[in-house]
């Protein structure tokens, strides 16, 4: 405990991480755990107990989002890459840097490490039994030189109206059939705390966004992009089910867990099955000759895993929510450029997923920003890191790429569409016709456009339903 306590000295924690990264932190990423992987984790962990009042329990984050380790490691500096954490307990190598995050997706050749979900979910094993027919691997496993990722998004793009920048249509904002709902909602989300409610409330460190706010959002993003309207049973399966794949990757499977999974998803495609949408959708794959039923579970569980919690479209809200609430000059300094305070955002806190993981294909040896020594061995896992891209202060420091810069919040910077969180640039994004993609960003989130929408709807909603203030804009904000 005396050891925990001296890490809160700031000069102590420096020397501490100095000292595990140069001296702990192994030398070879390899896959799976070794002795010394355990070691250096744990004493991660250990060092990361001054991050707690700041980050929360989990702090899962709090070695990327806290500059002060990132500095330690240099992880801004050429190549980009810092030591982090695998999924699996050993140690892997983190692009962290704008510049090597960007490089990574701009590869159409890159792949996903087969046999992995979100986390550690290995589907060909017992967690197999978890995931109906079709849905493995989805269309975020798949690498840009399979075929079949190209004939997705494609499908995709020709019958999700939603997933434009500009549909021709735009449902509505409403409010779910939940008993009750807005009896507590202003109330519940201005009090929720995105790293300490889901332990202290819920008895649930995972869970990141107060209940009323993803029925809201859930029942919206059901509704634009599959055109039916949940009920709460409905919703309150799709939450479920989003706990058996978070447990699946903390905790493993099991036959009951698996059978619970499957009833859920069989329950949720049923109801899609009910909108007109879902007959249009089941005709073009088969006029392209792909599996209708086998194509619209993967879509399903995508948007459910992607789309809908967290992460996905709900944490980004509550990330907006969070920003805005109590302080009238940001909910004025919104209102004047959503989109401008939106991506600014995003910027700092993400909107939702933040990583990769991908099959290293050729063995490299590294030498780190801090001059550590890693090799990387062709076959070991990678991951990259676009929550860390977003902190670089190459590209946010402004001209003396100073990271006291790019640690503001400024919404409105000219490079404000250089933000990475949805795999490309969203600058890049925004050259393609559609959700396919282009050689300017041959790989994206298909959700990019549709989550920043229904964020902003969310936040509207937010500011009209709970009003929370409003004032002028200060020049200087």
């Amino acid at each position: 405990m005396a050891i925990v306590g001296l890490l809160f000295i700031p000069a102590v924690e420096k020397a501490y991480f100095d000292v595990l990264f140069k001296h702990v932190a192994p030398k070879t990423m390899v896959s799976g755990a070794t002795p010394g992987s355990v070691a250096f984790a744990l004493a991660q962990i250990l060092g990361a107990a001054p991050q707690i009042p700041q980050y929360g329990p989990t702090f899962s984050e709090a070695s990327i989002r806290n500059d002060r380790i990132a500095g330690f490691a240099k992880a801004f500096d050429e190549p980009g890459l810092m030591i982090g954490l695998s999924p699996t307990g050993g140690t892997i190598l983190w692009r962290t840097s704008h510049k090597a995050n960007k490089e990574f997706y701009a590869d159409p050749n890159a792949g996903r490490v087969e046999g992995d979900f979100i986390g550690a979910i290995n589907y060909h094993g017992a967690c197999g039994k978890m995931f109906a027919p079709g849905v493995m691997p989805t269309v975020l496993q798949r690498a840009t030189n399979d075929p079949m990722w190209w004939q997705t998004r494609d499908l995709w793009t020709a019958t999700i109206p939603a997933l434009a920048r500009h549909p021709a249509d735009v449902p509505d904002f409403i409010i779910p059939p939940v008993a009750g709902l807005m009896d507590t909602y202003c109330d519940t989300v201005n009090s929720f705390d995105e790293d300490w409610s889901g332990l202290l409330k819920y008895m649930d460190p995972t869970k990141l966004v107060p209940f009323e706010l993803g029925y809201l959002v859930g029942f919206n993003l059901w509704r634009q992009v599959f055109g039916v309207d949940l009920t709460k049973d409905e919703m309150d399966q799709l939450n479920e089910l989003l706990s058996v794949v978070g447990n699946a990757v903390a905790l493993g499977c099991n036959d009951k867990t698996s059978a619970q999974a499957i009833e859920f998803q069989k329950n949720i495609e049923n109801k899609v099955l009910t909108g007109k949408w879902s007959k249009e959708f089941l005709a073009e794959a088969k006029k392209r000759g792909l599996n209708g039923e086998e194509k619209l579970r993967e879509l399903i569980f995508s948007f459910l895993g992607a789309g809908y919690g967290a992460p996905g479209t709900a944490f980004f809200a509550m990330h907006l929510i969070t920003f805005i609430r109590g302080n009238p000059e940001r909910v004025a300094l919104y209102q004047k450029d959503p989109e401008a305070f939106i991506l600014e955002v995003v910027r700092l806190k993400g909107a939702g997923g933040a990583n990769s993981f991908y099959p290293v294909t050729k063995t490299t040896k590294w030498t780190l920003g801090n001059g550590i020594e890693v090799l990387e061995e062709k076959g070991t896992t990678g991951v990259t890191n676009l929550l860390a891209a977003g902190w670089d202060p190459n590209v946010w420091g402004g001209p003396s790429k100073d990271p006291a810069h790019a640690e503001k919040f400024l919404p409105g910077r000219e490079n404000r569409e250089s933000v990475l969180c949805w795999m490309s640039e969203l600058r890049d994004i925004r050259k393609c016709p559609n959700m396919t993609g282009c050689a300017a960003a041959p790989r994206f989130c298909p959700g990019s456009e549709l989550t920043q929408r229904l964020t902003r709807q969310a936040t509207d909603f937010y500011i009209k339903t709970c009003k929370p203030g409003a004032a002028k804009v200060r020049d200087e904000i």
